[in-house]
């Protein structure tokens, strides 16, 4: 009787053991997760170091396509210079407002049209140097294409900010 009682004892704690290192290395697998999210988070007002016209264009198409059209103001934040810092509470606020007014209610997932030039126009403000890239779209409830551009502006620091929001 005494063996039987040990070899369940011995049993149970064999099988919360297992059960702890199991749990252990959930949490660990979690916690490693929560880590690389917030490292891929995008830094508010960090602006970009490469500002080459392939980069630019790139990161002007993810900005229209998946910032701009699918109402996520992330890489928008991530673009401005950080003398916007003080008017961001408002800038958010006025983020999700325009975006119901251009497009509607509805979420949207593509464009109806979606045209961006292949050109992009160098120019200098105030001595710094600028970059254009002109784009059309339309969705959602929109009647017409709209025009804009992405322009980007590199500030004294060496980094391309967003210089008016697209």
């Amino acid at each position: 009787m005494k063996d039987i009682l040990h070899n369940a004892i011995q049993s149970s704690i064999d099988f919360l053991v297992g059960e702890m290192k199991a749990l252990i290395i959930k949490l660990t697998i979690v916690s490693s997760l929560l880590i690389c999210i917030n490292a891929n988070a995008l830094e508010r007002f960090a602006g970009l170091e490469d500002g080459s016209d392939d980069n630019l264009r790139a990161v002007c198409r993810d900005y229209m396509v998946n910032s701009f059209l699918k109402n996520d103001p992330e890489l928008f934040f991530h673009l401005l210079p950080k003398s916007m810092i003080s008017r961001a509470e408002r800038l958010e606020r006025k983020w999700y407002e325009g975006h119901l007014k251009r497009f509607g209610p509805e979420p949207l997932t593509q464009y109806d049209f979606f045209e961006m030039k292949d050109n992009i126009k160098h120019s200098e403000y105030k001595g710094l140097k600028t970059k254009s890239i002109k784009v059309r779209y339309k969705a959602g409830i929109m009647k017409q294409n709209k025009g804009s551009s992405c322009y980007f502006k590199r500030h004294e620091d060496g980094r391309w900010y967003f210089g008016k929001k697209p």
